[in-house]
């Protein structure tokens, strides 16, 4: 007997048609596919099935003023009954009011803004304002285990052309070899993993004196921009450590290159502050953007700093749909949503609050290798071994499946995804987190029984 499935806007599909279009037209170029989803509201998400889950992806850590928030939706499309989309040389009142807001909340004399669409773009933005400000620079340095998005330059300055997963085992950025140059890449600040044996912070910052090194003796002439998610994200979810910062910012000081950080998945109150930035109390050149700054609406861009030579009105960076006032429009109105609700705080607040459980929990299973924040951005790298800390893969794995099970969508991160992200939407109550919390240890001692 054929299934079909009702459309909540309309319409019903056959499971047989939807596997078919799915399987036979649909080029799926993301990662593995997950549930079907058929609505979400705050922090519950529900699939076709009419299975509900807490969302603790936020959507690729998007949705931080949670799912289908009507502040938000209300804006953008008050805002389309008049003007929705305009070329990026007309301004615009939700364009204005929008830059307006973004110089308000950026730190330090992070002043200067431009808009694009993607965290990608962003990222392409910034190595086009960081050559222009170097213009006799070749290359950038990013970090192992990085990830700076998916268009091929950003790829570049990624972990996916290299080995990270093991020997001979190279990521997808090699299809792409002609484009994956000019990144040179220097030891990340991985704590629990420390490449050179040390302790934070009783450590002589080993990490940091290679990439000096690599900038004194590694790399062909002058660099253009050092850049650092202050938080990995794909990477593990491995924060920078401050002290490693802070040195990072003396030595592109020393050497006359631009700082760099890709806030893509840490602006906007994850951290528990509006930037990762403010959170460290270290000032970059540049910071780029994109994720939570739409709640979902597709919107990204940099902040840089007001000495900067800027971009010019040659077209340099212009992308067609970067000025959709609708777009705009929900973007500033989730902005003051963020702030007018407290969601940074209430991140930082519960944020704290799981971290604590997990670490209690932690003493009794002790596979619960490393736990990472701060605020809810929280990773979680399970092991099957505490003291080896061989990381526990199919485990992971299992944990994921298991969790979807009893209603909890947790995310997947590591390069050789043996870590598990808790990042919900910021507006998360302690009633969910408990019931995030309990699923978490109920999962853990099934997988580690």
């Amino acid at each position: 007997m054929t299934k079909y499935y009702l459309d909540p806007l309309g319409g019903k599909m056959s499971k047989e048609e939807i596997d078919y279009i799915i399987n036979n037209y649909y080029m799926h170029g993301d990662g593995p596919k997950s549930i079907f989803l058929i609505k979400g509201k705050d922090c519950i998400v529900t699939d076709i099935d009419g299975n509900e889950y807490i969302d603790c992806q936020s959507q690729a850590w998007t949705l931080n003023s949670g799912h289908s928030n009507k502040t938000i939706l209300e804006a953008a499309f008050n805002q389309a009954k008049i003007l929705s989309h305009v070329r990026p040389i007309h301004d615009t009142f939700p364009r204005v009011k929008l830059i307006k807001k973004l110089a308000e909340i950026a730190p330090g004399n992070l002043k200067r803004i431009a808009l694009t669409l993607t965290g990608s773009l962003a990222s392409e933005s910034a190595f086009k304002l960081a050559m222009i400000n170097r213009p006799d620079a070749l290359y950038f340095i990013t970090l192992y285990n990085a990830w700076h998005g998916n268009s091929l330059a950003s790829a570049a300055a990624s972990w996916v052309p290299t080995q990270t997963r093991g020997k001979d085992n190279f990521g997808f950025g090699m299809k792409f070899k002609p484009f994956m140059n000019n990144f040179v890449r220097v030891p990340n600040p991985y704590c629990y993993r420390c490449y050179f044996g040390e302790k934070y912070p009783n450590c002589k910052l080993t990490c940091a004196k290679v990439l000096e090194l690599t900038i004194e003796k590694a790399v062909s002439g002058p660099v253009a921009g050092v850049y650092i998610e202050p938080i990995q994200g794909n990477g593990g979810q491995i924060p920078c450590p401050l002290k490693y910062l802070q040195e990072v910012r003396r030595i592109c000081d020393k050497y006359g290159i631009l700082l760099m950080f890709d806030e893509v998945q840490t602006a906007f109150g994850r951290m528990g502050t509006m930037f990762g930035a403010e959170y460290y109390n270290v000032m970059p050149d540049i910071i780029t953007f994109a994720k939570a700054m739409g709640n979902g609406w597709p919107i990204g861009g940099i902040l840089a700093d007001n000495r900067l030579e800027t971009l010019q009105s040659t077209g340099e960076d212009a992308y067609t749909n970067a000025n959709n006032a609708m777009i705009q429009s929900a973007a500033l109105a989730n902005i003051n949503f963020i702030i007018e609700n407290k969601l940074k705080e209430n991140a930082a607040k519960m944020g704290d609050y799981i971290t604590k459980r997990l670490i209690e929990l932690q003493k009794d299973i002790p596979q619960i290798g490393d736990i990472r924040g701060p605020g809810l951005h929280i990773g979680v790298e399970l092991v099957r071994d505490p003291k080896t800390k061989e990381p526990a893969i199919e485990e992971t794995n299992m944990f994921y499946n298991e969790s979807l099970k009893r209603g909890v969508l947790f995310g997947l991160a590591g390069a050789i995804r043996n870590v598990i992200k808790i990042k919900p939407p910021l507006t998360i109550s302690k009633e969910l987190a408990d019931r995030v919390l309990n699923v978490f240890e109920d999962v853990a001692r099934i997988v580690f029984k």
